[in-house]
């Protein structure tokens, strides 16, 4: 028996343990953290071992952001209750939204052990995957597919297609996120998952690609109109304010505002804004926190931390901050918020930079691009956003500060060519080896080196391998490395290359960026999309249109002569950087300005609008 404190006006009085449990888990529901926290302390004043009580107090504490504490007492459950998987499991999800993923997937293990259910099986697995350990993430979402019923197999099918695909397994990855979509059809996003991947498929067909993304947003609008009421109806009141001096606020929404692609991107535009032309918000939706996101919020006034809010609570924020111009920087990638952009919470919606397709929403007014990657007409047709093309390029691209310095030329020391990529693996179909071994063939004694996340799994590494000589090329001749830690050691992995070769249809971005940046060329070839185009839009901005390919043999054949040519590529290795520096691709400031044109145009353009 313990006794618990004076509560709502009643007296102190004496109860079970088990009653104490109850009382202190109603608090908990009810939000007094504190009065919870006290009795969970009580409990284990009378019974230190009580597991219940070890493991509710560690929560409370991980809500209280006690992480030190939380993660003691949530390991001291697991210890004197070591076969509960509910506590093993929840453990495992504090060290995942921490960032502790390697002890995650501990947890996730024993959780497996203790109670090997197909839900167990799948958790692990999603992790399993995230953490690029893919052959026995796709091991375990099969075991778990099998061990569901049908009507629940939604999550195990996404996990297992999730995993496939960064394998390079694009076919089957693309038949488990459609048999998921299937049986969990309000799931946005296992849709949007599936509308990603779909644009790694070479050779698409583009009309049917348009009518995929449209059905999204036909099916979620609609599912989303039935349950609340649509935002637009208090536009009459938001555009009293465009008047003469009123400043337009511009709201960028990514979950990507640190060191990843995008926020290399954003990073030098935020820092660049005209502050006295446009007010700045960011809604911030990354857990996961670095340098460059403390970097962005120095430079940004209005910073919203939103990971913790759902879309209907974050459309409302938007709504009340009264931006003007709502920016989406993720499309259809990972933690995307299509479900508040459906909402429109601003009246003018634009999708950039995150996403190299349209979103399939009726309320994404406008797509930035440019007219290279998106050229004028066919692919017009192909978005449901009017396309608003920035003059040059999309997009604009800033050097981390501690660059190394361009080495010199590999194969002057090597005596031999170094062609290679750094892309992601789900970029590189079995297409796309066939081309780069057939230019590693058809220049004698050259290496192919490939680093990816992919690589980090010494089965996984062996897999490729194996999938490379099965595709003609010679063990011997290719080199699979890790990705590297820091910025820095990454970087100086482009000391290693002659030549980049560019991944197709599913271009590059910031890899491209990366090696001109280094002073290595990079061969591109275009398609008839976006994103088949990004690196048409890069080299013709630097001004290296013939590195661009029109198909795959002139492809191989461009590559192929400047193996042969090793003085120029030492002379233009020497150059590129400085090339790059001077080129559309890294002046920020002029890109900025052209950006905040393009914002300016379309907020007068609303505002001059009848009703508006």
């Amino acid at each position: 028996m313990i006794t618990l404190p004076s509560l709502s006006n009643q007296p102190p009085k004496r109860v079970s343990i088990a009653e104490a449990m109850q009382v202190a888990q109603q608090l908990q529901a009810q939000g007094d953290i504190a009065g919870a926290e006290k009795i969970y302390k009580l409990i284990l004043e009378a019974e230190p071992n009580h597991g219940d009580g070890i493991f509710y107090l560690g929560m409370i504490l991980c809500q209280s952001k006690r992480f030190d504490e939380a993660f003691t007492l949530l390991k001291r459950a697991v210890k004197v209750h070591p076969n509960v998987f509910e506590f093993h499991y929840n453990l495992g999800l504090i060290y995942e939204s921490n960032g502790h993923f390697a002890q995650a997937l501990e947890c996730y293990r024993r959780v497996v052990e203790l109670e090997p259910s197909g839900n167990s099986h799948s958790n692990l697995a999603k992790n399993l995957s995230d953490s690029g350990q893919l052959n026995e993430a796709i091991e375990f979402a099969r075991e778990a597919v099998k061990r569901l019923p049908h009507n629940q197999r939604a999550i195990p099918h996404n996990n297992l297609g999730s995993a496939l695909i960064l394998r390079g397994e694009l076919e089957e990855g693309l038949e488990n996120y459609k048999l998921a979509i299937a049986i969990d059809v309000e799931n946005a996003s296992m849709h949007s998952n599936y509308l990603l991947a779909s644009n790694y498929v070479a050779n698409p067909d583009l009309a049917s690609l348009f009518q995929e993304h449209k059905k999204f947003g036909d099916k979620f609008e609609s599912f989303i109109a039935k349950m609340y009421e649509n935002p637009l109806a208090t536009q009459a009141k938001r555009a009293q304010r465009a008047r003469a001096d009123h400043k337009p606020r511009i709201g960028y929404v990514s979950p990507d505002f640190y060191g990843h692609a995008v926020g290399q991107f954003i990073e030098p535009i935020l820092a660049t804004h005209d502050k006295n032309k446009f007010d700045v918000f960011c809604y911030s939706d990354n857990f996961h926190t670095d340098d460059s996101t403390a970097r962005m919020k120095a430079v940004v006034a209005n910073w919203r931390q939103v990971d913790k809010l759902n879309d209907e609570d974050l459309a409302r924020l938007i709504q009340s901050d009264g931006i003007d111009i709502l920016v989406d920087l993720a499309g259809h990638t990972a933690l995307n918020r299509m479900g508040v952009f459906i909402r429109k919470p601003a009246p003018i919606q634009v999708t950039w930079i995150g996403y190299p397709n349209t979103t399939g929403l009726s309320t994404m007014d406008y797509r930035m691009t440019d007219a290279l990657a998106d050229p004028v007409g066919a692919a017009d047709e192909l978005h449901t956003e009017k396309l608003l093309r920035l003059p040059e390029c999309f997009s604009c691209y800033q050097a981390p500060k501690n660059s190394p310095d361009v080495g010199p030329l590999p194969a002057l020391s090597n005596g031999f060519i170094t062609i290679g990529s750094f892309n992601n693996f789900a970029k590189i179909t079995p297409h796309v080896m066939r081309v780069w071994i057939d230019i590693m063939n058809r220049v004698p004694g050259s290496r192919l080196l490939l680093k990816n996340r992919s690589l980090d799994n010494p089965r996984l590494k062996q897999l490729i391998l194996d999938e490379l000589c099965k595709h003609g090329a010679d063990a011997k001749r290719v080199e699979l490395r890790s990705p590297d830690i820091s910025s820095v050691e990454h970087l100086n992995g482009y000391n290693l290359l002659d030549i980049a070769l560019d991944s197709f249809p599913y271009n590059g971005t910031t890899t491209t960026c990366e090696a001109l940046w280094m002073g290595v060329p990079v061969i591109a070839l275009a398609g008839n999309n976006h994103v088949s185009r990004v690196g048409v839009s890069q080299m013709t901005n630097l001004g290296l249109p013939e590195l661009i390919a029109r198909d795959t043999n002139d492809y191989v054949n461009i590559a192929v002569a400047l193996a042969n040519d090793v003085p120029r590529l030492a002379a233009l290795r020497s150059g590129l950087r400085e090339r790059l520096k001077n080129s559309p691709l890294m002046n920020v400031p002029r890109f900025t300005k052209n950006l905040e044109d393009a914002f300016d145009l379309i907020w007068k353009k609303y505002v001059a609008e009848p009703g508006a």
